[in-house]
């Protein structure tokens, strides 16, 4: 089944089903179709300073990973959705994706 989010289009991997029961799974960047976000995210991956429309994307990308992901007890939801607006660099990237990670959420 194909779903749009902003300009990006996403079709479901039915060999890779997201593992919890949740009424609308979160969509992983590599079952998005355009390749804007796979090039987006190579680009960060390899460190390398993103375009504001790359950046643009992996929040678009962020933000509906983790409206829809499971998360731990613990963590504040609407404050690492917050953070995600705030987003500006590299660095900034790696330091969210470590606290998302902390929350158990592995968007990457």
């Amino acid at each position: 089944m194909e779903e749009q989010i902003g300009p990006l289009v996403f079709v479901e991997n039915l060999e890779y089903p997201y593992p919890f029961a949740v009424e609308q799974p979160p969509r992983f960047w590599m079952e998005e179709t355009t390749g804007a976000l796979a090039a987006a995210i190579e680009v960060y991956m390899r460190g390398e300073k993103l375009a504001p429309a790359q950046l643009e994307l992996i929040q678009i990308y962020l933000r509906q990973y983790l409206e829809r992901a499971v998360i731990a007890e613990d963590a504040m939801r609407s404050r690492l959705l917050e953070r995600i607006g705030r987003v500006r660099t590299i660095g900034d990237l790696e330091r969210l994706a470590d606290s998302l990670s902390e929350a158990g959420v592995e968007p990457f």
